[in-house]
């Protein structure tokens, strides 16, 4: 994508309109409450202590944790932003005068795509870093090593937003209608996120394929990254740590390059 011209002032503008209240607010608290369900009490860190005989892998097993409980509500956010950047402008005409504007669609897709991927990014990750410092505060370990070890937790959010905001951007194309286009997306959201948490018993075999799914590939390579060892053997293990990033990597761009396509080459029009 040619970004050259690149429009910061527009970035601002969206960024204004698309994190504009209460939408800032919703997601922050949506995104930690959640979250907050992964804070261990210091007796608990003591305890996994006697079984887990460093603090890597305590730190380890939080970040885990904590990312996987953040997806849910990564997919809902994603469906609603993109919404209200694409759909919702498409809705009021906005868009016709963007079009307007001395400006590429590129540089109009980009900066709706970045307005919401990197924002809600940073922001999810900003949480997962805070709720970590929250749980290891009052033990001996070391902000330094928390913050290194979570600094993995950040490109795998990254990619894993950009999936959701990519699949949300193309609903929202076709759509062009918020409610049906948050509705659509959160839905879907939903089924695939509750098929990637079957198990063998429900639908055999097919189970263990699930780890290469869009929604579970962002858990594993964090924990692949991490190091995390599995005492089961599975699929997940015979995959080395830098082929699950170029899965999400895959993942994140599945849904980008076909909506990008649609948006600069005008399809609209001749609908």
């Amino acid at each position: 994508m040619n970004l050259i011209n690149f429009d910061w002032t527009l970035l601002k503008e969206e960024i204004r309109k698309v994190w504009g209240r209460p939408v800032l607010e919703m997601a922050v608290g949506l995104i930690f409450l959640i979250a907050l369900a992964s804070v261990q009490t210091v007796v608990e860190i003591m305890w996994l202590a006697n079984f887990q005989s460093t603090l890597n892998s305590l730190v380890i097993g939080a970040i885990n944790k904590i990312v996987n409980s953040q997806m849910t509500p990564l997919v809902i956010i994603s469906g609603i932003l993109m919404a209200l950047s694409f759909a919702r402008d498409y809705e009021q005409g906005l868009m016709q005068t963007l079009f307007s504007l001395p400006v590429s669609r590129t540089s109009i897709f980009a900066v709706k795509f970045v307005a919401v991927v990197v924002p809600l990014s940073l922001l999810s990750w900003g949480i997962t870093v805070f709720i970590l410092l929250l749980n290891f505060w009052s033990t001996a370990a070391s902000n330094l090593v928390v913050i290194q070890l979570a600094a993995w937790a950040l490109p795998v959010t990254f990619f894993a937003v950009m999936f959701y905001a990519g699949l949300a951007a193309l609903i929202a194309l076709a759509l062009k209608k918020t409610i049906p286009t948050v509705l659509t997306s959160v839905i879907i959201g939903f089924v695939v996120s509750f098929m990637s948490a079957l198990r063998s018993e429900m639908i055999g075999p097919l189970a263990d394929y699930l780890v290469f799914s869009p929604y579970k590939a962002p858990i594993v390579t964090l924990e692949r990254v991490l190091g995390v060892t599995k005492y089961d053997p599975g699929l997940e293990t015979a995959l080395p740590p830098w082929g699950f990033f170029l899965l999400i990597i895959f993942y994140a761009v599945v849904f980008l390059v076909p909506t990008y396509v649609y948006f600069t080459k005008r399809f609209e029009v001749k609908e």
